[in-house]
């Protein structure tokens, strides 16, 4: 009997042949209710899963998520099942590193400062603090795919990296020292940029509040392109405001949209971007190449990639 794959949304024409050129019989949904009427006999599934749909599909022993990061995927019938979870953890890893490089070496730069005097039409030089990168010490939070990406580029920097993970992994030779999560305060203090990479999880919700801003140097520079619920953003605006710190280079917020008048928008040493860093013209084609090779592993009873642990919510392994 084929594989049957039930997919809400499908995928382009394209790749559902693709898909059912690995002899998957591949059943299209445009909607839950159509989901529902599809899963009771399918061993796999990709997209939103509800608690309906967990219910319904008696068979299932496979679901791939959409994304890499689950805030708000999981729920507690989920969290307890025994059917195995994949992400799309590693697609977006060198894209979004990339991106925390071009806030991070925009800051260190005070690019800001004079992207503002362009945008005013005037040539002026201004005496703004500039950080060499270089000898400077790199701070990540997670490491995971992109936690490792940006660790990897601040070594290429001539950075000192150091990390905290909260489901250690190992440590690869370009990273000095991986901390626990109970020596937060002790990394944060010895760190000049500090880059959340980490996903939301119970364990790591407002992980960065007032206290632990306070134990950062006030030349430090901080990065969040993780979650935004990972920090808590009214205090991270005060310590910003009361130059607690040096400056932040922000793509995800607690609360997004981040609203109009916000404090964040006026200030001279944060550069906000709007959730975009995982934006790239390849990232299409990675999506359905690592949803094509775990469609294959499942079919020939191989190890699937990206296994999530439901308890955590995460990928705790970076094993295949």
């Amino acid at each position: 009997m084929a594989m049957k794959m039930v997919l809400w949304p499908a995928f382009k024409p394209d790749w559902m042949a693709r898909i059912r050129e690995l002899g998957v019989e591949a059943c299209e949904a445009d909607s839950e209710a159509a989901a529902l009427d599809l899963i009771a006999d399918a061993d796999a599934y990709y997209g939103r899963m509800t608690p309906a749909l967990l219910a319904a599909g008696k068979r299932l022993r496979w679901i791939q998520a959409t994304s890499a990061g689950l805030d708000g995927y999981y729920f507690r019938e989920l969290h307890e099942s025994q059917v195995t979870v994949t992400n799309l953890r590693g697609i977006y890893s060198d894209v979004i590193a990339e991106h925390v490089f071009a806030l991070l070496l925009s800051l260190a730069r005070g690019i800001p400062a004079y992207f503002r005097s362009q945008l005013e039409g005037r040539w002026e030089s201004k005496d703004v603090p500039v950080i060499h990168v270089a000898g400077t010490t790199l701070g990540v939070l997670g490491l995971g795919g992109i936690g490792l990406a940006v660790a990897e580029r601040g070594h290429a920097f001539g950075m000192r990296v150091l990390a905290l993970d909260p489901a250690p992994k190992g440590r690869p030779d370009y990273v000095e020292r991986v901390y626990g999560v109970d020596e937060l305060h002790e990394i944060l203090g010895e760190v000049d940029f500090f880059v959340i990479c980490a996903p939301h999880t119970g364990e790591t919700d407002r992980m960065i509040d007032a206290a632990a801003l306070e134990a950062m140097k006030p030349s430090a520079i901080f990065i969040n392109i993780g979650r935004g619920k990972v920090v808590d953003l009214a205090a991270l605006t005060r310590a910003l405001g009361n130059g607690e710190i040096a400056g932040a280079g922000l793509d995800v917020f607690e609360e997004e949209p981040l609203p109009e008048g916000h404090p964040l928008w006026a200030m001279e040493n944060v550069m906000i971007t709007p959730h975009v860093a995982a934006i790239s013209d390849r990232i299409e084609d990675r999506r359905i190449g690592l949803i094509l090779e775990n469609i294959r592993r499942f079919r020939d009873g191989e190890p699937l990639l990206n296994v999530v642990d439901n308890k955590r919510g995460y990928v705790v392994s970076l094993s295949e």
